[in-house]
């Protein structure tokens, strides 16, 4: 299931975001992906409503990297 959602997270990057270069599970969003705060927030919101959830990360502690995001993601599916 994580590699499916690897796939879909990795076209919004690369549609919604701009991210050009390689997407790894360890990419970190910020340092490796080159995603600043509006492009942060692209994302939250492209992966949202792509998978019809609500990312419930705690606001001191958003995701770091793709496999990060991959977790919450799959904690949101398992949830709803």
């Amino acid at each position: 299931m994580s590699a499916e959602i690897l796939k879909q997270i990795e076209t919004i990057l690369r549609r919604d975001c701009g991210v050009v270069g390689p997407i790894t599970r360890g990419a970190r969003l910020q340092q490796d992906l080159g995603l600043d705060s509006v492009g942060l927030l692209t994302l939250a919101l492209e992966v949202e409503n792509h998978f019809e959830i609500i990312l419930a990360e705690p606001p001191d502690r958003p995701p770091e990297t793709i496999a990060e995001l991959i977790a919450l993601v799959a904690e949101a599916q398992q949830g709803a």
